[in-house]
């Protein structure tokens, strides 16, 4: 990788964060890492939508690399308040590109595959048009222009569904579908008629790290190789934790019309084009990734013969001090520290 030595890193408190915040720990001189709210001891607070508090941040700390994850994901609320998504995703990464550019620093930008409008029946490449369809798809590309237009040393970053966060971090899909089994469901619904590519974030990061060595700027989708419906994925999920006795069943998106009533692209499917031409696509099928994302954050789940499958020790005292603050969501700051410096030296190997 090119050496950087100053690294500051927004919205660095959430799933994604969590899994690149070692990879820089260990390369670069001095790291920053910041997010409006402070959920773990490395963190300094930092709302991007604070112009003034971010051109401090930036005067003060001079980056030479900053990697913008700050973002409003939720879709409904963005629905609900496009204003503040708009605030968030679109215009503070405006200010932020100036600001990166200003320094002559580096500028990583993530974002989705909810910025096509899916439609398309096979998977999209970099070079298809964006066409996003909700609130959430239209703030973020307008991010990405932003980024084209102020500043040249960038990297666009879209990913997929992402997985991955942890004990702590995760509130997307996988999440949900361990909570149903770990609350002892036996059926559990899944939608059929939406398609995507998973994203795991310590692949991502590793990916990441790779392209940023290469100086080659530009939009880059990075996501796990192949691709599925919710369906696939909560199959999956039982499958790895040996569960065969839950029944998955398909439902269409229709099931879960009142919770989620943001509009959704059928197809969120994307392949990795630009980094194939470069020869550094460095992601996992998703089902691998799964599997692994699954046997490290919650083992406690999986049944003995699953266990056994995938190699692990059995440890029931651990598994009910892991299942209980999973419910929780309490660790303290040892705990954390030692949660980082697990995962950093799974991810230098």
């Amino acid at each position: 990788m090119k050496q950087f030595e100053r690294v500051l890193i927004t919205g660095c408190g959430g799933m994604l964060g969590n899994a690149v915040y070692p990879y820089f720990l260990k390369q670069c001189k001095e790291v920053l890492a910041t997010d409006k709210e402070i959920s773990d001891p490395w963190l300094s607070p930092l709302d991007v939508r604070d112009e003034r508090e971010v051109k401090k941040t930036f005067d003060r700390f001079n980056p030479d690399l900053v990697l913008h994850l700050a973002a409003e994901t939720d879709l409904e609320f963005c629905e609900t308040y496009p204003d503040v998504a708009e605030a968030t995703n679109s215009r503070s990464t405006r200010y932020i590109a100036e600001l990166a550019n200003k320094k002559g620093a580096t500028l990583v930008y993530i974002s989705t595959a909810g910025v096509f409008g899916g439609t398309k029946e096979e998977s999209y490449t970099e070079e298809d048009e964006a066409t996003p369809i909700m609130v959430y798809g239209q703030t973020k590309f307008d991010g990405e222009n932003h980024v084209r237009e102020v500043i040249g040393k960038h990297y666009i970053l879209r990913a997929g569904w992402m997985v991955g966060g942890g004990l702590a971090k995760d509130h997307k899909f996988v999440s949900k579908i361990l909570e149903q089994i770990a609350e002892g469901r036996v059926t559990i619904h899944a939608v059929d008629d939406r398609w995507g590519t998973p994203t795991y974030t310590h692949d991502f990061a590793n990916n990441m790290f790779r392209l940023l060595g290469t100086e080659q700027y530009g939009t880059y989708h990075m996501v796990c190789e192949g691709s599925g419906t919710r369906y696939d994925v909560a199959k999956e999920i039982a499958a790895t934790c040996g569960r065969e006795d839950i029944e998955v069943k398909p439902v269409g998106s229709e099931h879960f019309a009142v919770e989620y009533f943001a509009p959704r692209p059928r197809s969120e499917m994307m392949i990795n084009a630009n980094l194939e031409a470069l020869g550094i696509n460095l992601m996992r099928p998703w089902q691998a990734a799964l599997r692994e994302y699954i046997y490290s954050e919650y083992s406690h789940l999986l049944t003995s013969a699953a266990r056994e499958q995938a190699g692990l020790v059995e440890n029931r005292t651990e598994r009910r001090v892991v299942a209980d603050r999973r419910t929780r969501n309490v660790y303290t700051s040892k705990e954390r520290r030692q949660l980082v410096d697990r995962r950093a030296v799974k991810l230098k190997h």
